[in-house]
């Protein structure tokens, strides 16, 4: 019997499923994950590789990270990796180092935070727990799987394979909990259903649409990143109507939400379209591309309505707003004011030759 989705567990049963049952093979983990792996199971650890990884293997996509999670606490790590770096403050993570500056993440396993969860964020949960209470306290079911290296099996404790079977994007627990305690996780949704072309499921959906104001409870710079992840990956159009649909275009960016309502959405998609066929598997588009893309068409309108012959100016006056609001860097916005004007110089020139 599984344990209810909306509360944390009481001891019980995960469902496994034995190496004969999946198809994630050992030939499409990371070398150096496994190694990390192995070592640790030596030694008496539990290890098992975790989150995106397993989930991506099971769905025959290649993983962008292998991060591993372990009964090893992280000075037992330490001792056990000379090539280990131990970070953080909040919660002590080791970095094992590899050539060519590849880094294996390794927890210890979790457990719930201590403080009362319906008073808002997670301020500290620097407590080790059991994998169990570890898959507990993970976002979503299909990111709550764990592939164990001692067996080769699959271990889920919160039907994540049920809902990755079903095409489902689902909160583990409550969403309004679990979206007060960590309000990124409401754009982490949408960007695991627009990249795995996914669906949220309906309580998630809806919770998400009724707490999107309260995304600005999040740190800003973790915002600014989910933002280029969703849309810089070769999902962004997929991405941007989820935003749309869920009322986060107007939370975020208000100024492209008027354009929108003004002349509808088509334009957007057509752009992201195109941003997401320029996208390389495993190597993300440049930041400056990625917002130059969805701020451009409030450029151009406000540009056409504008006697100012000066474009990067102009550009300067259209986009300070928006940078300021998500805390875009200086460099970063020169970048995106140069593009934007000579995108409009471009467009400009093209029209006149077609007069």
């Amino acid at each position: 019997m599984q344990p209810s989705r909306n509360n944390p567990p009481s001891p019980s049963v995960p469902e496994t499923i034995p190496r004969r049952g999946h198809n994630i093979s050992r030939k499409d983990i990371d070398p150096d994950a496994l190694k990390v792996l192995y070592r640790l199971h030596r030694h008496g650890h539990i290890a098992y590789l975790v989150g995106g990884g397993v989930r991506d293997l099971l769905l025959k996509r290649k993983p962008k990270d292998f991060d591993i999670s372990t009964s090893a606490h992280p000075n037992e790590i330490k001792k056990l990796f000379v090539n280990c770096r131990l970070i953080g403050r909040r919660f002590r993570l080791a970095h094992i180092y590899f050539r060519g500056g590849k880094i294996i993440e390794v927890s210890t396993f979790r457990t719930v935070s201590e403080f009362n969860r319906e008073d808002g964020p997670i301020q500290s949960d620097n407590t080790f727990g059991t994998p169990e209470i570890d898959a507990f306290r993970r976002d979503f079911t299909l990111n709550a799987l764990f592939y164990n290296i001692a067996d080769f099996s699959i271990i889920d404790y919160v039907s994540g394979l049920e809902d990755l079977n079903s095409r489902i994007v689902r909160c583990i627990g409550d969403p309004v909990v679990r979206f007060k305690e960590d309000p990124i996780r409401m754009l982490r949704g949408v960007r695991f259903a627009a990249l795995l072309n996914f669906s949220l499921d309906q309580q998630s959906s809806s919770t998400i649409s009724a707490m999107r104001n309260d995304i600005w409870e999040g740190a800003t710079p973790r915002i600014f990143e989910e933002i280029l992840r969703m849309l810089g990956r070769g999902s962004g159009r997929q991405a941007l109507l989820l935003m749309h649909q869920l009322g986060f275009i107007e939370v975020l960016f208000p100024k492209v939400f008027n354009n929108i309502r003004r002349n509808g959405i088509d334009e957007y998609l057509d752009i992201f379209s195109r941003v997401d066929r320029s996208f390389k598997d495993g190597d993300e588009l440049k930041p400056a591309l990625i917002l130059s893309s969805l701020f451009y068409p409030v450029f151009r309108a406000e540009a056409a309505r504008s006697a100012e012959s000066d474009l990067p100016k102009q550009a300067k006056t259209v986009l300070t707003p928006m940078a300021e609001r998500l805390q875009i860097p200086r460099r970063m916005q020169d970048t995106m004011r140069q593009a934007m004007a000579a995108q409009h110089r471009f467009f400009a020139l093209k029209d006149a030759r077609y007069k």
